[in-house]
């Protein structure tokens, strides 16, 4: 499916909504909105080879998501979303050698990611045993948090499956 929004197939129609013949049944959002914007197009627009080869040259581009502010409500600020992303990856923990508050990522598994910074130049290549178990015990936390997250979910479709119970 993502094949066929990528590169269109083309119809051409007369008198259906479209642009120079080219009926927008068949056209993603991009693609329409290019057919409107560019006017000179009309003259390939007879030409199914000239169009599909314009159509593979000016793909649509999902990169404004990139861009967008998003709201944190973890810290009460605006981010972008891959720092957004990487925030609601960090869990609070405490490091393995101290006991120091640390922010530790999810998908990190690494001697590291247990170890508060000031610790890192302690790790060599054998890991302590404290390091292991700190990391046993924060897989058994992120599974947690996982699965709590996902009861709060089915909670919420469960509540929001009939709209009318509340009414009665």
């Amino acid at each position: 499916m993502a094949q066929s929004k990528k590169y269109p197939h083309i119809i051409y129609k007369t008198r259906t909504r479209g642009k120079h013949g080219i009926s927008f049944k068949s056209l993603s959002r991009f693609h329409k909105r290019f057919l409107l914007d560019n006017l000179n197009l009309k003259r390939y627009a007879k030409d199914p080879q000239s169009m599909s080869a314009i159509f593979r040259i000016f793909r649509p581009t999902a990169r404004t998501y990139v861009k967008k502010l998003l709201w944190d409500w973890r810290t009460m600020s605006l981010k972008k979303i891959n720092p957004l992303k990487d925030s609601y990856d960090m869990v609070e923990w405490k490091c393995a050698y101290s006991g120091k508050p640390i922010m530790s990522s999810m998908n990190d598994f690494s001697a590291k990611n247990f170890v508060h910074p000031d610790y890192h130049d302690t790790i060599g290549k054998s890991i302590d045993m404290s390091v292991i178990t700190s990391s046993i015990k924060f897989r058994i936390k992120c599974e947690e948090l996982l699965m709590h997250q996902q009861k709060e979910l089915l909670q919420l479709f469960k509540s929001n499956a009939n709209p009318r119970k509340d009414l009665d």
